[in-house]
């Protein structure tokens, strides 16, 4: 589990200009502006409400071979989210549109020094989420 919390952590580092809290974000720039207010502010409960379908059931997939394998303690999903572990790599500054199709969208992060981060994000009811690139 510990690799896979060090992925989580490093799609979650993206440090940046937060949002408002509602719970739906109402387009895919405000889904990853809404999940990087949340990881910086180290809501673990918060970010991983922010997560897309296929991240959450990685996740879940995650507690259950961890319960298969004899663990013995129970673990919720946002025991295995590293919000605030590791400092980030890189402060992002804005976030904009990169690509749109239905119920899915691409957001590019950025910095003030040219880094640059793509995020996938999903329509999940009325509010968009984000899904991290997560193996």
């Amino acid at each position: 589990m510990t690799r896979w919390a060090a992925l989580l952590a490093l799609g979650l580092v993206l440090s940046g200009a937060g949002c408002g809290g509602r719970d739906e974000a109402s387009s895919p720039e405000d889904a990853v502006r809404a999940l990087i207010a949340t990881a910086r502010a180290g809501d673990r409960a918060a970010v991983y409400a922010r997560l897309g379908p296929r991240t959450r059931a990685r996740i879940e997939a995650l507690l259950v071979s961890g319960h298969r394998s004899g663990g013995a303690r129970l673990l919720t999903p946002q025991d295995l989210l590293a919000v605030g572990w590791l400092p980030p790599a890189w402060e992002a500054t804005g976030t904009r549109l990169a690509a749109r199709e239905g119920d899915e969208a691409d957001v590019e992060v950025f910095s003030a020094t040219g880094d640059r981060q793509t995020v996938r994000t999903v329509r999940e009811g009325r509010g968009w989420k984000v899904e991290l690139p997560l193996r």
